[in-house]
């Protein structure tokens, strides 16, 4: 297999321009408003947000249940490529895990602003509240970001510099350091399935149980219902593979051609539209469900409220139904179709979807309530709109989301040099 990474560039002229440098500096430029918002909401609090007693979750959680779905392929793979054995896709295995830890890191670091103390973020493990739903999620994400950890920490001791560099003779506490971490490195390769049945298990817990906490709020009627832990899994299993084979494309066919083989980006498309298809069966049922077969008046109110005041009715059965139906048979034809340029632009629609399945649960099922009163209910319609600090810190994750990201694909080697499996 070819080791030898191309670098992406643009023409100018007869020249052949890098591009690396100039898209750094843009995320670096990301990083430094961001840390402007971050300063504001440290000094003042969540009084500099647009976040209400009403509506107490806005654009912050939306971006941290997002990264949290889109880090999904980490435990898909995981159990591809340790508990079933399919060797062929260990490397872009590989490359699920380091997705799985840039989006887990980016939620948790997204929490650290949403909170109303973040110096307490450490609460929840010292203080158990055992019949909390959200502390069983928090507890669930803390250790699974500490697998991911130990997942990619043999990915990095791959890399050329910790098997010969001056720096090893030249700073003893560097050459202890790189003995360490391959002697770590090898000791967690050994355990990598007991790892991957580790992270499934907690995945599927903290994943159900995001849908389940939404299942108890008092709203009730649009989104709040049984089916949502289900759905948030199979959600996070769809656009989180289907992220895998867009990223995958990029770095294993654009930047490393060869690595990988095509029939297996192809398998990888394949395995993200089968769930698409099936996510959105599921959805389709939960609709009938809560829309035809319930005689909850709330939820029409609801519905009609929300029409009223946004295209929520056409969101969800275009950005839902439709285009996700589209999307999975396409990529479920990716051996038939062949051609990454279609199939990497339908790959965006699952992702697309897992996104406005969080943003429909926080904003539909939220901004539209009904009151308590059972004999003469009433929808209360509440109002939202991000700060232009909610926007500097939004775009302080990103920015870091794609600045580990763009690192990683242009220095991570992603390929063992060692042949045991």
């Amino acid at each position: 297999m070819e080791n030898t990474i191309h670098y992406p560039k643009v023409r100018f002229g007869s020249k052949h321009v890098d591009i690396f440098p100039y898209w750094i500096a843009l995320l670096v430029v990301g990083v430094l408003f961001g840390l402007v918002g971050v300063f504001m909401v440290l000094r003042d609090g969540l009084q500099v947000t647009g976040l209400s007693n009403k509506v107490p979750w806005g654009l912050w959680i939306s971006i941290d249940l997002s990264s949290i779905s889109l880090g999904g392929s980490a435990f898909v793979f995981g159990v591809i490529v340790y508990l079933l054995r399919l060797k062929r896709f260990e490397i872009i295995g590989k490359l699920a895990v380091l997705l799985g830890f840039l989006g887990y890191s980016t939620a948790g670091l997204v929490l650290l602003f949403d909170l109303g103390q973040p110096l307490r973020f450490w609460h929840p493990v010292v203080f158990w509240q055992v019949h909390s739903l959200l502390w069983e999620v928090t507890m669930c994400v803390v250790l699974y970001l500490t697998v991911l950890v130990a997942e990619l920490l043999p990915i990095i001791v791959e890399h050329p510099f910790f098997e010969h560099h001056a720096w090893h003779e030249k700073y003893s506490i560097v050459k202890k350091t790189v003995v360490f971490a391959k002697s770590l490195s090898q000791w967690l390769h050994k355990f990598g399935p007991v790892l991957a049945i580790v992270g499934l298990t907690l995945s599927l817990l903290h994943q159900a149980s995001l849908g389940a906490t939404y299942s108890v709020l008092f709203g009730r009627g649009v989104w709040f219902n049984q089916s949502a832990p289900v759905q948030f899994v199979f959600s996070a299993m769809s656009g989180g593979t289907a992220l895998l084979f867009f990223m995958g494309v990029i770095v294993f066919r654009v930047m490393r051609p060869g690595m990988v083989q095509d029939d297996v980006l192809y398998d990888v498309a394949r395995i993200a539209g089968g769930i698409t298809l099936l996510l959105t069966y599921l959805r389709l049922w939960d609709w009938a469900v809560t829309n035809y077969y319930s005689f909850d008046r709330n939820i029409n109110l609801q519905t009609e409220a929300l029409n009223a005041v946004a295209p929520y009715s056409l969101a969800f059965w275009l950005g839902q139904a439709i285009l996700p139906a589209i999307a999975g048979s396409v990529l479920l034809s990716a051996k038939s179709i062949k051609n990454f340029r279609y199939l990497m632009a339908f790959s965006v629609i699952p992702i697309f979807a897992a996104i406005l399945t969080r943003w429909n649960y926080n904003f539909a099922g939220l901004i539209a309530t009904p009151t308590y009163d059972p004999y003469t209910p009433v929808i209360r319609i509440s109002s939202y709109t991000p700060t232009w600090v909610e926007f500097a810190v939004a775009s302080l994750v990103i920015s870091y989301w794609l600045l580990m990201f763009s690192f990683a694909a242009r220095f991570l080697p992603f390929q063992s040099k060692h042949s045991e499996h």
